[in-house]
């Protein structure tokens, strides 16, 4: 034990005694090595807590980036791409196996008049229900077959950057059909000359789909029509022609009747007068004539 010698004051009893010096005291990890290692481990993990939980705070704000900046366009690149697929699929599939393979001559019934003319026209039931249930089937078994479908688009393209388009990860794309295949067949005329109509028949197909992407899902319509025949009806040939105006043209033109056409509704209402004057009024007065 050390002695220290006390200051020597005036007035100071303790002058020139020896006092006992305090110990000092030791350092915490003085004689334990290990106490430094173990304050750096905890400082090692409060580092990697730290960063966890930044990146877990990262994850989650970036998820909710994606929900609601990104998730609209994919849906909207989604049902444009598996419209354009199933489209594809569905007119390939009927026209391979059921437009081939119909009797397409027999589809229209013609009703001829007794000069054998074409007066008028029906669709073959028999036929008609035939075709849509091959329809019907085809469809389904091509849903069916595409149920396995597998399409990837490229999250860049929801960016709205040209530069972007086909960068990033590839957002899955899925389907599965919801309800059963609507068929309809029907016909349209389309006008092809003077004396001639062109009958076409195709079938619309309708089907509903449902689009499946990470965090949504949305309902998908396919509407598609497939031409399937065309007839051409032939009928009488006109002796005159006339033009929009009422005046006669072609070769005949100098034979030709004259025609008069009515004035519009607007000038024919404007020059007729209280007293039956005009061309309506001249109308009535030659009905009621004897």
């Amino acid at each position: 034990m050390r002695l220290s010698r006390s200051s020597s004051t005036p007035g100071s009893r303790s002058a020139g005694r020896l006092l006992p010096s305090r110990p000092r005291r030791a350092a915490p990890w003085a004689g334990d090595p290990a106490r430094p290692r173990q304050r750096r481990r905890r400082r090692r993990r409060w580092v990697l807590l730290t960063v966890a939980l930044l990146l877990g705070l990262g994850t989650v704000n970036g998820y909710f980036y994606l929900e609601r900046k990104l998730q609209p366009p994919l849906m909207r690149i989604a049902q444009l791409k598996v419209k354009q697929i199933m489209t594809e699929a569905i007119n390939k599939a009927i026209t391979d196996q059921v437009a081939s393979d119909a009797k397409l001559e027999s589809l229209i019934d013609w009703k001829m008049d007794a000069s054998g003319k074409v007066s008028g026209f029906m669709m073959n039931y028999n036929e008609h229900m035939k075709i849509t249930a091959q329809t019907i089937q085809t469809v389904q078994h091509t849903l069916q077959e595409s149920e396995n479908f597998r399409e990837g688009v490229p999250i860049g393209q929801a960016l709205d950057s040209a530069l972007l388009a086909s960068f990033g990860p590839r957002v899955p794309i899925r389907f599965e059909p919801i309800g059963d295949a609507k068929v309809e067949l029907s016909t349209r005329q389309k006008d092809a000359g003077i004396n001639m109509i062109l009958v076409e028949v195709y079938m619309r197909i309708h089907t509903e789909l449902s689009v499946v992407i990470p965090f949504n899902a949305a309902s998908q319509t396919v509407d598609t029509e497939i031409p399937i025949s065309y007839l051409m009806v032939v009928g009488d040939v006109p002796m005159y022609y006339y033009d929009g105006k009422g005046k006669p043209i072609g070769d005949s033109a100098a034979a030709a009747p004259a025609l008069t056409l009515p004035p519009p509704s607007g000038e024919g209402a404007a020059g007729a007068d209280p007293g039956g004057s005009g061309a309506n009024g001249t109308e009535r007065e030659q009905g009621e004539g004897p």
